[in-house]
């Protein structure tokens, strides 16, 4: 079995690159409340930048925001994998999953699937519990609907497992790298 290194390269670049997207869209949509608000908002790669202050109400549809991004971005994806054949739309796919994925093991972990508070202000915003478990959910129905798709689609075999636990641990780096040299880029720029 021989590995075509390019091959190899262009599948990890384009997963990569995607999860890059899903990250700075998520950012993307706790701007736009802001900026239909009349705030100036910054998004960046792996954090939103909120000029000025923020009345409370707004904050909640900021955060609300940030988290519409995201689940929009991976039904998008999720229909653009069934409708299409493309070479490399299983990388597209896996990405689109990796950050719901990354939420839902930070609430099996932690018992919140972001950190501050993110999503209990989007729950607040929708009418829900401050408190509750509900957009933690939404996000592991995604991960699972994701899988059954691939699943479905793709037929794996056992064998991918040892790539795909490999693909999950160079995933928290990357998602962990990306966030720490967001803010050690931005922080100093955007927050004075």
């Amino acid at each position: 079995m021989s590995i075509d290194i390019e091959s190899e390269i262009r599948v990890w670049s384009i997963y990569f690159l995607t999860i890059f997207l899903s990250i700075y869209i998520h950012e993307i949509g706790h701007c736009i409340p802001a900026w239909i608000s009349g705030i100036k908002a910054i998004p960046t790669p792996a954090k939103e930048y909120i000029m000025g202050q923020i009345p409370i109400d707004l904050r909640l549809y900021i955060s609300l925001g940030g988290i519409v991004g995201t689940i929009l971005f991976t039904i998008i994806v999720f229909a653009f994998y069934l409708k299409n054949s493309i070479k490399n739309s299983e990388a597209i796919l896996a990405a689109a999953i990796a950050v719901p994925a990354i939420y839902t093991l930070r609430f099996f972990i932690e018992g919140r699937g972001h950190d501050a508070t993110e999503f209990q202000e989007a729950q607040s915003a929708l009418g829900l519990n401050y408190s509750g478990h509900f957009l933690d959910w939404i996000f592991l129905t995604l991960v699972l609907i994701g899988i059954a798709i691939w699943i479905v689609k793709s037929k794996p075999s056992y064998k991918i497992l040892g790539r795909l636990l490999i693909g999950s641990i160079v995933t928290v780096i990357f998602i962990v790298g990306l966030q720490s040299i967001n803010n050690a880029i931005f922080d100093p720029i955007f927050q004075s």
